[in-house]
C-alpha cells in the first residue's frame, strides 16, 4: 500500500500567504517569479552565468574617433602615458574627450570672486528664455542652497521630477532646457575662486598656477563623517566675475600673480565686472555689465511683450550683448576649421606647458647633478693629497722595514740563537710588524678618508676576489649570554649577519644556470691597512714559527745522527781512531749548522720580501681606489633611466605638436 506524499511545511506556508494576502502591485512580481522558476526548470543545466557575458555598455564600448583626429588622439594618449608628470591629467582627459566626437561639448567656467551671487545672476540672464515665464531652475539657481554651495554644473536637459530626491554626485548638476546650451553644445561650471590674502600680496608675482582658473577644484558634497574630497573640473575657458571696483582690483592683482606659461591659457581667461549705472559703448579687455539693468529688462518683457523695446534697450545698455557674443564665440560648435578652436587652444596650451615643464625638469636635474659633482678646486686638493700620501707611504715602507731588519729585536732571531729563542719568534715578529709596517700610513689613511667624506665621497672599496672578500669579512662576536637573547632579537641578529646574495649566470655543465652567490660587501678604506697587517701578521707568525721549529729539529737530528755515526766508527775500528770519530762529528755538526743558517736566511728573506711586496700592493690599491673615487665624484652622474624617460616624454610631446600642426594646415 503506497503512502501519500507529504507536503513540505515551507511550501505550504508560501502557498497560504500568496493566497491570503493580495496586493495589486505584487501580482506582477508573483507572476514573474513563477514564470522565472518555470523557465529555470526548463533551461538546460550547462547555461552560462551572467558574469561571464560581455556587456555592450559604455564601459566596454570602443571610442568612435573621427578619422582625421585619430593620429592626434593616439599622440595625446601617448603623452598621457609617457609625460603624465608634466601635464594636468584632468585637462588632458578633457582634450582627449573633445576628439572623440564631431560635435564636442565646450565647458565654460563662470567663477565668482569669493562668492557666487553675481556669477549665478549672470548665468541666469544668459540662459533664461525672455519670451517664457520664469522656470523653476532659475529660482533654484538664485537661491542659496547648501547643495550648490561648492559649485554646480549646468547642462542641457529636462529637470528631474522635483518630488524625487536629487542623486548624490561628485558635483551637483542642474539640467536646464536652454536653447543656448543646446545650440552651442555648452556646459557651464559655476563656482568661486579666492583672491590673494594680505600676506600673499607682499610676495613676488607668479604665485598662482593657471590651473586655478582652467581646472578649478570643487569640493564634493559633505559626507557623513564631515569630510570633503576636492575634484578638479577642467574647462576650456573661464569667465571671472567681479562686483564693483574693489573686487575688480583684487581680480586684476590675482591675474597679475598668476603664472600663465601658455599664451592660450591667458587668452582663455576673461574678466567681467558688474557696475551699476554703467554705460559701455565698445568692448575692451574687461567686459562691463549692469546685472540689475539686465534683470529689469528681462522682467519687463516677461510682464508684457509690448515692452520688448524696453527690454532691448536695457539689454544692450547693460552690456549683456557683448557677453552673449563671447559665450557664443567660445563654443566649439561655432568654430571653423579642421579642429574646433577651444579644443585646439586647450591642446596647444597643454603641449606648451608640458614642453616648459620638461625643460625646467632637465635644467633642475642638470643643476642638481652639477652641484653633486666634485668641484675643480676640491678635486685638485684631493689629488695633491693622494700623491703626497703615496710618496710618504712608500718612503715609510722602505725606511720602516729597513730599520726593522737592523733592529736589536730582529737580531735576537739570528740563526745561531734559535736554540733558545725559538719560542720568542711570535712575540718578536708581532712587535716588529706592528711598529714597522705602515703605522703612519694607517693614520694618514684615516685622515684622507675623512677628507673624502667631507667632500661627499664615500671612502669604501669592493673586494675584487673571493679570497679578499673572505679576508675582509666580519663575523659577529659570540657572547656568553647568547642563549638568553629573546627569539625576536635572535632572529634580527641572524638576519643581519646573513651574507647578501646576488644572481650570477654560470655555464659549468653546458647549461646556463643562475646561481645565488654572496655579493661583495663594501670595505671601508680606513681599515684596509690594519686588516691587511693582521692577516700578514698571522701568516708570518705561523710560517716563521713553524720554520724555526723545523730548522732546529733538523739541525739537532742531523747532529745526533752524525754523533751516533762517529760513535759506531770509533767502536768498529781499532782502538786509537778517536781522530776519525771526531772528524765525523765535526763535519756533521758543521753541515747541520750551515744548513740551518741557509734555511733560516731563506725564510727571513722570504718574510722581508713578502712584507715589502704586500705593503707596496696595499699602497697602490689604496692610491688607485682613492683616485678612482675622486674621478667618479668629479663626473656628472646621470641616471640613464631618468634620461630615457625624459627622452620618451619629449618625443611624445613633439609628436603630438606635429599632429596638431598638421590639422591646423
Amino acid at each position: 500500500m503506497k503512502r501519500a506524499p507529504i507536503a513540505r511545511p515551507g511550501r505550504q506556508l508560501d502557498t497560504f500567504l500568496d493566497s491570503l494576502f493580495y496586493c495589486p502591485s505584487c501580482t506582477t512580481w508573483r507572476t514573474t517569479k513563477r514564470l522565472s522558476s518555470t523557465l529555470r526548470r526548463a533551461m538546460p543545466s550547462n547555461h552560462r552565468d551572467a558574469s561571464t557575458l560581455s556587456s555592450n555598455t559604455a564601459v566596454n564600448a570602443t571610442r568612435n574617433v573621427p578619422p582625421r583626429y585619430q593620429a592626434l588622439y593616439e599622440a595625446l594618449a601617448e603623452v598621457r602615458k609617457k609625460a603624465s608628470a608634466q601635464v594636468n591629467l584632468s585637462r588632458l582627459q578633457l582634450a582627449i574627450q573633445g576628439l572623440e566626437s564631431e560635435t564636442p561639448t565646450t565647458r565654460i567656467a563662470v567663477l565668482g570672486l569669493n562668492v557666487q551671487d553675481t556669477a549665478r545672476r549672470l548665468v541666469r540672464l544668459l540662459l533664461a528664455d525672455a519670451l517664457g515665464d520664469e522656470d523653476g531652475w532659475e529660482k533654484e539657481l538664485l537661491q542659496s542652497s547648501e547643495d550648490f554651495g561648492q559649485g554646480l554644473v549646468i547642462r542641457f536637459g529636462q529637470q528631474p521630477n522635483p518630488n524625487l530626491q536629487r542623486p548624490r554626485m561628485s558635483i551637483p548638476v542642474l539640467y536646464v532646457a536652454s536653447n543656448v546650451l543646446e545650440r552651442n553644445h555648452i556646459e557651464i561650471l559655476v563656482s568661486t575662486i579666492s583672491d590673494l590674502r594680505t600676506g600673499e600680496r607682499l610676495q613676488s608675482a607668479q604665485t598662482v598656477p593657471a590651473d586655478a582658473f582652467l581646472s578649478p577644484s570643487i569640493g564634493t558634497p559633505t559626507a557623513a563623517n564631515g569630510r570633503q574630497t576636492t575634484i578638479s573640473q577642467p574647462v576650456h575657458s573661464t569667465l571671472l566675475v567681479t562686483k564693483g571696483l574693489e573686487e575688480l582690483l583684487s581680480a586684476a592683482e590675482l591675474l597679475a600673480s598668476t603664472n600663465f606659461t601658455a599664451i592660450e591659457d591667458r587668452e582663455n581667461v576673461n574678466l567681467v565686472v558688474n557696475i551699476e549705472e554703467a554705460r559701455v559703448n565698445s568692448p575692451g579687455q574687461v567686459m562691463i555689465v549692469d546685472v540689475a539693468k539686465a534683470e529689469e529688462g528681462l522682467a519687463a518683457i516677461r510682464r508684457s511683450v509690448a515692452e520688448a523695446t524696453t527690454y532691448e534697450h536695457k539689454w544692450v545698455d547693460s552690456g549683456m550683448l557683448s557677453l552673449s557674443t563671447w559665450l557664443t564665440l567660445a563654443s566649439a560648435a561655432r568654430s571653423e576649421g579642421a579642429i574646433p578652436t577651444p579644443i585646439k587652444n586647450l591642446i596647444s596650451a597643454l603641449l606648451t606647458n608640458a614642453t616648459r615643464n620638461l625643460q625646467v625638469q632637465a635644467s633642475l636635474e642638470a643643476q642638481s647633478n652639477a652641484a653633486s659633482a666634485l668641484s675643480v678646486a676640491a678635486r685638485t686638493n684631493l689629488e695633491a693629497a693622494i700623491e703626497e700620501f703615496s710618496r710618504n707611504a712608500h718612503q715609510e715602507l722602505q725606511a720602516g722595514l729597513a730599520s726593522a731588519w737592523t733592529s736589536r729585536n730582529w737580531r735576537k732571531l739570528a740563526w745561531y740563537k734559535l736554540f733558545w729563542r725559538v719560542d720568542d719568534v711570535g712575540l718578536i715578529i708581532t712587535d716588529l710588524v706592528t711598529n714597522a709596517w705602515l703605522p703612519q700610513t694607517e693614520r694618514a689613511v684615516y685622515e684622507l678618508c675623512g677628507r673624502l667624506s667631507q667632500a661627499g665621497i664615500s671612502p669604501v672599496d669592493l673586494p675584487t676576489s673571493p679570497a679578499q672578500a673572505e679576508a675582509f669579512e666580519t663575523r659577529p662576536a659570540r657572547t656568553q649570554d647568547a642563549a638568553q637573547v629573546t627569539p625576536v632579537l635572535q632572529a634580527q641578529r641572524d638576519f643581519a649577519a646573513q651574507t647578501p646574495l646576488q644572481p650570477v649566470l654560470t655555464n659549468e655543465s653546458g647549461i646556463a644556470e643562475v646561481k645565488m652567490v654572496p655579493a661583495p660587501r663594501p670595505v671601508p678604506l680606513s681599515i684596509f691597512v690594519s686588516t691587511t697587517r693582521s692577516k700578514q701578521l698571522e701568516r708570518a707568525i705561523a710560517d716563521l714559527t713553524a720554520a724555526a721549529q723545523q730548522i732546529v729539529l733538523k739541525t739537532l737530528s742531523l747532529t745526533g745522527l752524525t754523533g751516533g755515526l762517529s760513535a759506531l766508527t770509533y767502536l768498529s775500528i781499532t782502538p786509537g781512531s778517536l781522530y776519525e770519530a771526531g772528524t765525523i762529528v765535526a763535519l756533521g755538526t758543521a753541515y747541520a749548522l750551515r744548513r740551518m743558517q741557509t734555511d733560516w736566511l731563506k725564510v727571513t728573506k722570504a718574510l722581508e720580501g713578502g712584507l715589502y711586496d704586500e705593503g707596496r700592493a696595499v699602497i697602490q690599491r689604496l692610491v688607485g681606489r682613492m683616485k678612482e673615487l675622486v674621478e667618479n665624484a668629479s663626473k656628472v652622474q646621470v641616471d640613464e633611466v631618468e634620461v630615457e624617460s625624459q627622452r620618451e616624454a619629449e618625443y611624445a610631446v613633439s609628436r603630438a605638436r606635429e599632429e596638431l600642426n598638421r590639422l591646423e594646415k
